[in-house]
């Protein structure tokens, strides 16, 4: 279902899609693009449009907090919102005005000239029947099981299906037979063609997991002979396909007996007569076996009679010889109206036809060699043509059948013919030569052009042409038109006529549809093989042909398209010709026409001979017994209703409505039709009625549009009360529902609330400011301290600081947990990179009781401070929240084991530091120091705080007084004020009045330094080329002030400020963690918390106010955690909720797992505090609550502004975070071993909801009950598909009853196997699998960035790659379903899937590999799967995980072995989300075009039938859309206008095809073309909505 909330504009793209599945109608697409791996992401200011939400179409029940919620948004918003509800209007209106165009059939050409055999008849193996089964064809089915049948129901009615249901269900009671130890039998399906044995071979092949294979009389040779041969045909498969006469050879020669035969299936059953082979084969061998031991007998034809006898003596033979009662519809007429929608027969008459005559040129030819044998059949059609077509039909047939490349093989066969006379004629020659003067005759001919007008046509051919330009004149109807014809040679030169110019028929493309026999008497002289026949079908179904020529062949067996325009240019012969030929015309407002010669009384008497034997045929049907009769399950309901006693009702509290048994009828009804539907579409509910013990049980199915699918009744001894008892409980559950009002009258509707969506979501673009925790929790406990935990701050490459360095010990009243290691960047290149070890060290420091000890750590610190960063704070000992110490060690000591924690503070140097904050320096002495004294002290400047200094040694050439050197860093005052640019005047930095006062000692020493720079984030890798090194100076030291730090403890004071901010960070993010109840690793904790610009999360934008230097942030965390939580949701609810549909269970996941739960838990918990959003300042890292006493002021920011979205962001980070852990601390990825427990636990806390309230992975299967419909005893079927996947597979079902259950559409009634279908096992399995293969990605490519992870992912769970994966897995054979539309759409996939492989293991041997080397991505390219066949792999993976006792295990292993192969190579799939149609489109339009104003808006249509196929791809997956199927219309709207659309059968679909054919349009238009165009004036704008790409999520 598609939500009707636009998508707009944007100015770059969001985060790549990451899910695979189609929002189809009923089914809800799980996983959205928005945030890479995000299902939950609906995020947008609800007065901004709302992102995709799969849920949106639901009215929920949703908790208190999600009613009616609208927050406050300014004002610009406002105006956005107004600006999409007029778009919104605009695009109402624009689908009211095109509601025709848009529910029309369009269908463009695709060649088929490459395609194998093989493809080609799959994509033909399928039948053209109704969409869904009809009561009729489900009741037959049933009579079926029970007795021998003959079917007589008009063409296109669906035999077909019938007898694919009747032989599943034999093969699986074979099945049942075999475990009892009964001997094996086999089925056969007989045709009566050869080519229908390939058609209906691939219907029940792509329909049936059973082994089936096929045989004509083409396929093999010496069948007599053979014995072995046919006993391991037999032993191999479960059911044949053949022509009659290779089982009859089978039978005469013993290879087979009919006792083990279980089944025999006649296609045509109308031929068995006389010497016939179905005849022969019940006379010679049927009757000969005892009545139990022969086989049950199906029969399908369109009339038991196919000559000029009389219907009911020709029922009553064809009964009596198959042993067979016919059963067919009680009213066939009207059965034949619903199936042709024939809106009228019409008479076309034409002019006598003259006597035969022959034409100047026959004549002649005649004299030459119409003596010759070769010659007869030509010259016998050609004699009669002149009066049937006309003159110039007779002669062009002449230079048809004269080629050149023919000619030698004439005169062969006439040299033969001659020499078989008389060996020894001595004008054999001369005779020979006669064929090529006549060839030689016919090609010097003048042959004249076509007209109408009877000298060059017939009068005939005359009107039929006529007749063509009539039916043809208006193209906007898509005509399908059949010509019936006699004769092969008539059908090619009527095709060829039409092909003259003279001729031409605007909008018309003829070709030839006619049989294989023999060819003599065609100028062709070649046998039509059935591949071309399949050609021209497929040619014609696509449109590439809209006019076929036939022959008989086109009247029965092979599935032809459904046609509106039947012309019988010969009359039939037979009642059975003119029933098949007009159940070709199944179009709704067909016209058949007969061809009839004015004042032909024998055509006449073949009309009134038409509808008399119909007539009879009916009577003959009227007069059947009534149990042999299909009603449809219409009965007289009020005579039931009174014998029932006891009936049910139910009268609703409050109004008094009652409801009962025949009333439930009427108010099903009443519901089904207010659901949306075109005028011109019925929808009714769908009943199906099958025999059971005690009577008959009822299921009742509902359109994909309502809200609830289906109900099962109870059993009842009439079907009549089985059918009202079914519509009575769904009725009940309509009630429940709150579908039905109190009055039991209808209130579903699609229309749901315009803020829908907003309930669940949140914005990513709506921000507020909340407070920012910027110290942790522990720096908050203060006082004097007693004791004192130990962390040494140690680097792992010192080097890279330049100097020499000791590490810090960071003292804390409380032990600090172990910290991950972190980088800090000195300069540029590896090895002035150094990672920081925070080593918590065992153990602990007692202070002394005097407190001298403590006093003089503070004052160490205090002075660290001072001197190093120039702040200069007043403080008590128990102010400081922790202590700094230098160290007696160095890095590369192991701290972890250390004994004596004391022993690592250097208390000697805290000690001194605490005595003076100087080291005394006598300027006027200064010439006797000893030179050691001027090298590596740490000087600093009084007068400048930014002046710090390491000493590097005394210059004896330099003086005082000396001049600065070029190229030495400027002083800090830059020289302003100061005349003489001295050394003297270098050191002393303080202002111009002050230095007039100050007199330095011009004779003291020069000493060379370095000045350090200070102001640098030594967390980011970003530096900057001036500011990486120390600078060299030359300085006097009277002015400045030698600092009682050592110089190494000084050098590593500089890393504090970093260090300690990223301490704090970890601290900040582990107190949020036990906000929440979660012991999370403390760099996983940073990591989950940590935002680092205003758009994180937009992979492909530039990052706006980005913080540099904070490490990972939670992008990764999210798109692991989200799966996680998926997943988690989904397990809990398929446990907790095992009664609900599977719409239900997608509503109650998304109201936990969608953005706006998370967000106002999130709030509640205050995690809004916690996020890291802002980067390391060196203004304020400092401890808080200090008082400053000199140094620039410091005023730390206490607020940020978070969007919505991050914040619900963050939660799905942290589950993430506790997920990996969780599997670091269980030393094991596996649930069992305690790997998922903790992020369980952070599910359950973060989205608050009895729905899910686990600690641990053992408790989801301790509180599943297993429904009694999976442990149930399994039918010998079903064991023996699960031994089938066990081998195949590699997993061995407890509960084979849980795998068929996954392969059951909804539209296969439950009541056949008293299974759920797969939907519910889907929901489960898609979770699974998508956590699977996330978890997967993530570890094999741990420096991946999320956009690659997405990317990559969602090649590996799109419907296109699972569909590939169950096509290879054989997963087709196994749907049972009871739509033929899901058949047709399957095989056509299926025969191209097949295609493709085998042309990737024929690139693989041309490129030099072995076959088994093929691409694995030759997926890539192929059409988009039925949607079926994907959900059906989801659905199996579920399965699998159910009966596992919920052992996530066998998901990953399903994933190593099919999934895994395909994906070794992930360079494959580089381009698959950059190629995807909409991502494709936002980059055209921002990039290229700069436009703002553009929109994709979806919105569903009314059911009903259409078809849009779009550059030769069908985007519904499957063909034309069935009566009550959703259809979604998208368009690319433009400033108002729409630019393309497509309808398709689910938004995501559509908007593919809505983005494929904009591409095709703005890629033929220039930028200022488009303008105009569309009043374009946006261009060059900057920004635009951020959220455009990910509202397309379902589209990828």
């Amino acid at each position: 279902m598609v939500h009707d909330a636009p998508i707009t504009g944007m100015s770059s793209p969001q985060q790549s899609p990451s899910h695979k599945k189609s929002s189809d109608a009923g089914d809800t697409e799980v996983d959205g693009y928005a945030k890479g791996l995000n299902g939950t992401d609906t995020s947008t200011d609800p007065n901004s449009p709302p992102d995709f939400d799969p849920y949106a179409d639901a009215d929920l029940d949703v908790p208190e907090w999600a009613k009616n919620l609208k927050p406050a948004s300014p004002a610009k918003k406002k105006k956005v919102s107004n600006r999409h509800r007029a778009d919104n209007a605009a695009f109402d209106i624009w689908i009211e005005q095109n509601q025709h165009a848009l529910t029309r059939s369009e269908r463009r050409p695709v060649s088929d000239n490459d395609k194998s055999f093989q493809a080609l008849v799959k994509g033909l193996g399928h039948q053209e029947i109704i969409t869904s089964p009809r009561d009729y064809q489900l009741e037959l089915f049933e009579r079926a099981k029970e007795q021998n049948t003959i079917a007589v129901l008009d063409t296109g009615s669906g035999k077909t299906l019938i007898a694919a249901l009747l032989l599943r269900w034999t093969l699986q009671n074979e099945l049942e037979n075999r475990a009892k130890g009964m001997s094996r039998r086999v089925a056969f399906f007989l045709v009566d063609k050869v080519a229908l044995v390939l058609q209906q071979h691939a219907v029940l092949a792509c329909n049936l997991d059973y082994p089936i294979d096929k045989f004509c009389g083409e396929m093999i040779e010496d069948v007599e002979e053979d014995k072995s041969f046919w006993d391991k045909t037999f032993a191999e498969n479960m059911a044949i396909v053949c022509t009659a006469d290779i089982l009859y050879k089978c039978l005469a020669h013993s290879y087979i007996r009919m006792d083990e035969i279980n089944l025999l299936v006649f296609d045509e059953a109308h031929h068995a007569k006389k010497n016939h082979t179905y005849a022969r084969i019940i006379k010679d061998f049927y009757v000969d076996v005892e009545e139990d031991k022969r086989p049950r007998i199906l029969g399908m034809t369109a009339s038991p009679v196919d000559a000029q006898v009389d219907p009911k003596v020709a029922a009553a033979e064809l009964e009596g010889l198959l042993h067979a009662q016919i059963a067919t519809a009680a009213d066939p007429a009207a059965l034949q109206y619903t199936l042709t929608r024939l809106k009228a027969e019409e008479i076309v008459e034409f002019d006598r036809r003259p006597d035969n005559w022959e034409t100047p040129l026959n004549q002649r030819l005649k004299m030459l060699v119409g003596q010759y044998e070769v010659f007869h059949k030509p010259f016998a059609f050609t004699e009669t043509a002149c009066a049937e077509l006309g003159p110039w039909c007779a002669d062009r047939y002449w230079q048809l059948f004269f080629r050149e490349e023919d000619l030698a093989r004439l005169e062969a066969r006439c040299e033969m013919e001659i020499l078989g006379v008389s060996a020894y004629r001595q004008d054999t020659r001369e005779q020979v030569s006669r064929v090529r003067q006549a060839y030689d005759l016919v090609k010097n001919h003048e042959f004249g052009r076509p007209k109408l007008s009877t000298d060059s046509l017939s009068s005939k051919v005359i009107e039929l042409v006529k007749v063509l330009r009539k039916q043809f004149e208006d193209p906007d109807q898509d005509p399908r038109c059949i010509v019936f014809v006699k004769q092969r040679n008539t059908a090619s030169l009527l095709v060829d006529l039409l092909q003259q110019p003279e001729m031409h028929i605007e909008g018309l493309k003829s070709g030839m549809l006619v049989g294989s026999g023999r060819a003599d008497a065609h100028w062709d002289n070649t046998k039509v093989s059935f591949r071309n026949q399949v050609r021209t079908i497929i040619k014609f179904r696509k449109g590439v042909l809209n006019c076929i020529f036939a022959t008989s062949v086109a009247e029965e067996g092979l599935d032809i398209p459904d046609c509106n325009v039947i012309i019988r240019y010969d009359l039939n012969e037979t009642l059975i010709q003119y029933i098949q030929s007009r159940g070709r015309a199944r179009r709704h407002g067909s016209i058949y026409i007969h061809m009839v010669e004015r004042g032909n009384p024998r055509h006449r008497r073949r009309l009134h001979e038409n509808k008399a034997n119909e007539d009879a045929l009916r009577r003959f049907c009227e007069a059947l017994p009534e149990d042999r009769k299909l009603t449809g399950n219409n009965f007289n309901m009020d005579y039931f209703l009174r014998k029932e006693m006891g009936q049910q009702q139910y009268i609703v509290p409050g109004t008094g409505a009652k409801l009962n048994y025949k009333q439930a009828l009427v108010i099903l009804a009443n519901f089904v039709s207010s659901l949306p539907h075109p005028p011109e579409t019925v929808l009714a509910p769908e009943y199906v009625i099958c025999a059971v013990p005690g009577g008959f049980q009822c299921e009742v199915m509902l359109p994909p549009q309502s809200p609830v699918r289906s109900a099962t009744g109870k059993v009842h001894p009439r079907k009549a009360m089985a059918k009202c008892s079914a519509a009575f409980e769904l009725c009940l559950k309509l009630i429940k529902g709150k579908y039905l009002d109190a009055h039991l009258r209808p209130v579903f509707t699609k229309q749901l609330p315009a803020m829908r969506n907003a309930r669940l979501a949140v914005s990513a673009k709506k921000k507020a400011e909340y407070q920012m925790r910027i110290k942790p929790e522990m720096w908050a406990r203060r006082g004097e301290p007693k004791e004192l935990y130990v962390t040494v701050l140690a680097l792992e490459n010192p080097g890279a600081v330049g100097r020499e360095t000791m590490p810090l010990l960071l003292l804390t009243r409380e032990p600090l947990p172990k910290l991950a290691k972190f980088t800090l960047f000195y300069g540029q290149g590896p090895d002035r990179t150094s990672q920081v070890r925070c080593v918590p060290v065992p153990g602990r420091i007692v202070l002394d009781e005097e407190g001298r000890e403590a006093k003089a750590l503070a004052g160490f610190t205090l002075r660290v401070f001072h001197d190093v960063f120039s702040k200069d704070f007043e403080a008590r000992v128990g102010d400081l929240p922790y202590f700094i110490a230098p160290a007696t060690k160095g890095h590369g000591e192991g701290f972890e084991i250390e004994e004596d924690v004391r022993g690592l503070v250097d208390w000697e140097v805290v000690f001194r530091v605490q005595e003076g904050d100087r080291i005394p320096y006598d300027v006027d002495a200064a010439g006797e120091y000893a030179d050691e004294f001027f090298k590596g002290h740490f000087v600093v400047d009084p007068y400048d705080g930014s002046r710090k200094y390491f000493l590097r040694g005394r210059r004896h050439d330099m003086k005082a007084t000396d001049t600065v050197p070029e190229g030495i860093v400027p002083p800090g005052h830059a020289w302003r004020g100061v005349s003489t640019r001295d050394i003297l005047n270098y050191s002393l930095t303080k202002w111009k009045r002050s230095r007039e006062k100050t007199t330095l000692n011009p004779q003291q020493p020069v000493v060379e330094a370095e000045l350090m720079p200070l102001r640098r984030n030594l967390l980011d890798d970003n530096i900057g080329e001036d500011d990486l090194e120390p600078k060299q100076c030359f300085l006097v030291l009277e002015p400045l002030r030698i600092s009682p730090l050592p110089a190494k403890t000084a050098m590593m004071a500089y890393s504090f400020p970093a260090i300690i901010h990223r301490i704090e960070s970890n601290l900040i993010a582990l107190d949020a963690c036990r906000l929440v109840g979660l012991d999370i690793r403390p760099d996983l904790a940073l990591e989950a918390l940590t935002k680092d610009s205003d758009n994180t999360g937009e992979h492909d934008a530039e990052q706006i106010s980005f913080q540099p230097g904070m490490g990972n942030n939670y992008e990764r965390l999210e798109f692991l955690g989200d799966c996680f939580l998926k997943m988690a949701t989904t397990i809990a609810i398929f446990t907790l909720i095992p009664d609900k549909e599977e719409f239900e269970y997608h509503v109650e996941r998304m109201l936990l797992i969608c953005n706006r739960n998370l967000f106002n838990n999130a709030l509640e918990f205050k995690l809004e505090e916690y996020i890291r959003s802002m980067a390391f300042n060196r203004h304020s890292w400092y401890p808080n609550n200090l008082t400053l006493k000199s140094g620039k002021t410091i005023q730390p920011r206490r607020t940020h502004l978070l969007a919505d979205k991050s914040i619900a962001d963050v939660c799905e980070a942290l589950i993430g975070a506790a997920l990996l852990t969780g599997q670091d601390r269980a030393g094991s990825t596996a649930p069992e071993q305690g790997a998922f427990d903790l992020a369980i636990r952070a599910v359950s806390t973060l989205v608050k909801s009895p729905r899910h309230s686990m600690s641990s992975y053992s408790e989801y299967y301790s509180l599943y009950t297993p429904p009694a419909w999976q442990t149930a005893p399994c039918s010998s079927a079903q064991v023996d598909m699960a031994a089938r996947f066990a081998c195949r597979l590699g997993y061995t079902f407890r509960h084979p009853r849980l795998l068929r259950s996954a392969f059951q559409h909804p539209t296969y009634p439950s009541v056949y196997e008293h299974l759920p279908s797969y939907q519910r096992l889907e929901f489960l399995g898609d979770a699974l699998l998508d956590m699977a293969i996330v978890e997967w990605l993530f570890a094999r490519f741990p420096g991946a960035d999320p956009q690659w992870l997405t990317e990559h992912k969602m090649a590996m769970v799109s419907n296109q790659f699972l569909g590939c994966l169950g096509f290879m897995l054989g997963f087709h054979k196994n749907i049972a379903c009871c739509s033929p539309q899901v058949g047709k759409d399957l095989a056509r996939y299926v025969a191209e899937m097949e295609e493709a492989l085998l042309a990737a293991k024929e690139d693989a041997v041309r490129a030099g590999k072995t076959e088994d080397d093929w691409a694995r991505d030759f997926w890539l390219n192929c059409s988009r799967p039925p949607k079926c066949l994907p959900d059906v792999v989801e659905a199996y993976v579920g399965a699998v995980f159910v009966d596992s006792g919920y052992n996530f295990g066998e998901v990953r292993a399903f994933l190593e072995r099919h999934i895994r192969p395909f994906f070794e190579d992930m360079r494959l799939y580089d381009t698959f989300a950059n190629n995807h149609p909409v991502t494709m489109l936002v980059a055209v339009m921002q990039g290229q075009f700069r436009c703002q104003e553009w929109r994709v808006l979806a919105r569903e249509l009314p059911a009903g039938p259409v078809a849009v196929a779009l550059d030769g791809e069908d985007t519904t997956s499957g063909g034309e859309f069935g009566e009550g199927e959703t259809r979604v219309v998208c368009a690319v709207r433009c400033h108002g206008q729409t630019l393309a659309h497509a309808v398709a059968a689910s938004g995501r679909y559509g908007k593919v095809a809505a983005a494929k054919k904009a591409l095709e349009v703005l890629r033929k238009m220039e930028v200022e073309e488009y303008r105009q165009e569309f009043g374009c004036t946006c261009a060059g704008e900057e920004g635009g909505n951020e959220e455009e790409l990910e509202a397309h999520a379902s589209a990828v």
